[in-house]
């Protein structure tokens, strides 16, 4: 990851009220030499009102800029000699916005092209040695470039590819001698994390090429490298990986084939979290740094050997780093530091982040050897144990080891020792998958607004926060809500006033703890992502501490947020009203976004509001959690225009949150089809109300029917007679509940209150049997002789007993 932390470099020029929203797909060339001038090219869309370009470091210098046509733009550029080496990023600034963060490479050495055919070593393009080629590796191409060298040289090939942030494009590097063996060959470098490298010694006189191609052979159009060949030194790994600023410190290169070498640096006062070291032989430096840590923490190195509780190096008070090296397979590390009962520590392993091949595993123990905790790769690429703490008083052992157990002169690792680590920071969140760059440059139009989320990370502290700018561009304001403990996000509002100029730059932005004698504080520091596959994740990155932000053009429509006059209740739902301005025959539809769903509220993902509609409605809910409270909202709109997508905001609102100003219970009834029934639904009234609320049941089955009932409050009961007609559908029906709308200041509040009402009807009793007779009187009459007796039927098997 390369983090961004330089200077805005600033030449106006353009046109006025050209495209909104400009798109920059690709900057060529990809790079270019230091103290060489050069014209820099620019390809997108809306190109056509550049106004300048803001550079995240210094040492470019951009003296003029010409525009072809909206999808391409051109500069004159000028690489002062102590421009920084490696990666720059830069964003292009046109009056209708600003453009997503592209890569520009600056070298040491002379730039030139691929000339095909160069696909077979007979064809190889000849290059003088310390110099860097641009090319492009095709679907099965193999691109040859040939130097001639003498035994004992050291001859490097370095591939930037990857790194200029065009493509998922796997590299492969590969140096072949005479008789056209390779002699050295890589594919991905843990230095370069998806980037190779290869350095060797040259064995004997003769021409030697360099191969670059896509691993899998699978290259295409877009799969853009620039080589850096020559006998420049390229290091494997820097020991120790970090240092304090301001000191001086001699750093070892290791893994150098022409030998490892040492190199005393001063680290600037003013340096930053991590710092780029570009270790330097022989009047040459390495294209790519290596990145320390810088911190203020006491330090010391491992004491071999230290594989073992006995040997286990003794930290420093805390906080504490410890640098030391997996320098063999099976090796394994001990540091030991003192530790109170119920002490809480923050420990964490960098390893992999600061480019070591080491696959870091950290174990603690106690002094009887038990193992206590252990971590691989918590959240990120090295291990960390957020908040670790002592089980009693006594002595403890960190253990460093290799996943799977291997180890090298290159295994280099920090390892930090810390009390309870209690920070924040923020950050803007990415919007859409695999596009993290999205809604992350702030651009408000003139006499307008933009709304930008951001979040809020705490690490083992609960508060408030509040979120300042260093400054702004003139004209605009921001109004940051407090963010509070039990949220991490906020909206942000950027309003510019009707004559700011339209203009911008880069600008850092700080967070606080509120109400903590501790003084908390930490930056909004933002990461995007330059190639990023689904389900993979990012293969480069790069990371800023400053945020463009600018004013642009006047957009085509205003929005406004009418402020609810009554609050949203727990299980109810609110149609807020959104409104818009529009300029005279402008008829795009909008595109209305609620920008932040405060806890327990919810809302559509969009709403759209129609090209000849001036008003919306947004319909927000709360469900059963949402807790009691106030908070600011807005909308966030974006439209097009017939100069491309311009995005536009409400001002904040206020949103509160309350308990229901009553609730219900909902008996059971039953009945059969074609009979009529009453739903009886208990009342409670935990808020005071005037007048008569209105309710009405939903949830009934087909052929069951009811009118909405009103009532004051304090009604204990509410009726509901329910018609049911004679082919209602028989069942029982649980989904039943009811909207009762709540009158205050001249509007009313919508509750869902009795949830899980059920209504059985049955089918009518069929073949019912018939009433018994009644008993008829007769008269009285003399008694009947006795009848004859009835003669018992013979059984089959008695006949025949008789006929023997």
């Amino acid at each position: 990851m390369k983090s961004l932390s330089g200077i805005a470099l600033v030449l106006l020029g353009g046109s006025a009220m050209a495209g909104f929203t400009p798109t920059l797909n690709l900057i060529e060339p990809r790079g270019g030499q230091r103290g060489v001038e050069l014209e820099m090219q620019f390809y997108g869309e809306r190109l056509d009102g550049i106004q300048e370009v803001l550079a995240y470091d210094p040492g470019i210098e951009f003296r003029s800029f010409t525009v072809e046509n909206d999808k391409h733009a051109s500069a004159k550029i000028f690489i002062k000699p102590d421009a920084p080496l490696g990666e720059h990023g830069l964003r292009v600034r046109t009056s209708g916005g600003v453009s997503f963060l592209r890569s520009f490479f600056v070298g040491q050495f002379p730039v030139v092209n691929e000339v095909d055919p160069n696909d077979k070593p007979e064809q190889a393009q000849r290059v003088e040695l310390n110099t860097t080629v641009q090319g492009v590796a095709k679907q099965e191409d193999v691109d040859y470039y040939v130097c001639s060298l003498k035994k004992g040289q050291r001859f490097t090939a370095e591939v930037e590819a990857m790194r200029l942030g065009r493509t998922m494009f796997d590299s492969y590097v590969a140096i072949v001698d005479p008789k056209g063996f390779e002699i050295a060959s890589c594919d991905d470098a843990a230095l370069l994390r998806t980037d190779p490298f290869v350095s060797t010694i040259i064995p004997e006189d003769g021409d030697y090429c360099v191969l670059v191609r896509e691993a899998a052979y699978e290259g295409n159009d877009n799969c853009e490298y620039r080589v850096n060949i020559g006998t420049f030194p390229r290091p494997k790994a820097v020991f120790p990986t970090g240092a304090k600023a301001g000191e001086t410190v001699e750093f070892k290169f290791i893994g150098d084939p022409a030998g490892d070498f040492t190199e005393k640096v001063t680290i600037p006062a003013d340096a930053g979290e991590r710092f780029p070291l570009f270790p330097t032989r022989d009047g040459l430096q390495a294209p790519s740094p290596h990145w320390i840590k810088i911190s203020p923490a006491a330090s010391v190195v491992e004491a071999e050997p230290n594989n073992g509780a006995k040997e286990s190096t003794p930290l420093p008070d805390q906080p504490c780093v410890g640098y030391g090296i997996i320098g063999q397979n099976d090796d394994v590390d001990f540091f030991r530091f003192k530790a109170a009962k119920d002490e809480e520590f923050t420990i964490r392993v960098l390893a992999r982040e600061l480019r070591s091949p080491l696959d870091a595993v950290l174990s603690v123990r106690n002094e009887k050897g038990e193992n206590l905790a252990n971590n691989d790769d918590q959240g990120g690429l090295d291990p960390k144990m957020p908040l670790w703490k002592a089980p009693a008083d006594g002595e403890y052992h960190l253990v460093i080891r290799d996943q799977l157990r291997r180890g090298g002169p290159d295994y280099t690792y920090r390892v930090e020792l810390e009390k309870r680590n209690v920070g924040i920071s923020a950050s803007l969140p990415v919007v859409e998958r695999d596009n993290s760059q999205k809604w992350k440059m702030i651009t408000v139009p003139r006499g307008n607004r933009y709304a930008a989320m951001v979040n809020i990370a705490r690490d083992n502290i609960g508060c408030d926060v509040s979120l300042e700018a260093e400054s702004l561009p003139a004209g605009v304001t921001m109004n940051a809500p407090v963010v509070k403990r039990s949220v991490t996000a906020v909206p942000v509002i950027f309003e510019a006033a009707a004559d700011a100029p339209v203009a911008g730059s880069l600008y850092r932005f700080k967070v606080k703890a509120l109400e903590d004698p501790r003084n908390i504080a930490g930056i909004l520091e933002e990461t995007i992502h330059h190639v990023e596959i689904n389900n993979q994740g990012p293969y480069h990155s790069a990371s800023a501490e400053r945020i463009p932000v600018a004013v642009i053009d006047e957009a085509p429509y205003k929005l406004e947020l009418e402020t609810p006059a009554v609050p949203i209740v727990k299980n109810g739902t609110m149609q807020l009203k959104v409104k818009a301005q529009r300029k005279e025959g402008y008829a795009e539809a909008i595109t209305l976004r609620f920008l932040w769903n405060p806890p327990g509220i919810g809302s559509p993902a969009t709403v759209t509001m129609n090209g000849d509609q001036s008003e919306a409605l947004y319909e927000i809910n709360a469900n059963g959690d949402a807790p009691p409270a106030e908070w600011q909202v807005c909308v966030l709109g974006e439209a097009n225009t017939p100069q491309g997508p311009v995005l536009a905001s409400t001002s904040l609102v206020p949103l509160r949150v309350a308990d229901p100003y009553l609730t219900m219970a909902m008996d059971m009834a039953a009945t059969e089809q074609g009979k009529a029934t009453t739903l009886i639904c208990k009342m409670d009234y935990p808020a005071k109300f005037e007048g008569n609320a209105t309710a009405e049941v939903f949830g009934l089955p087909h052929g069951a029917t009811t009118a909405p009932v009103s009532f004051p409050r304090g009604q204990a009961q509410v009726n509901f007679p329910v018609e049911i007609a004679g082919d209602a559908t028989v069942g029982k029906h649980t989904a039943l509940f009811c909207r009762v709308t709540v009158p205050e200041k001249g509007t009313t509040i919508l509750h869902q209150v009795g949830q899980g009402g059920t209504l059985r009807i049955d089918k009518p009793a069929e073949n019912a049997p018939a009433p018994p007779p009644q008993p008829v009187a007769v008269a009285q009459a003399a008694p009947a002789a006795p009848a004859a007796p009835v003669e018992k039927p013979l059984s089959r098997l008695e006949q025949l007993r008789q006929k023997k």
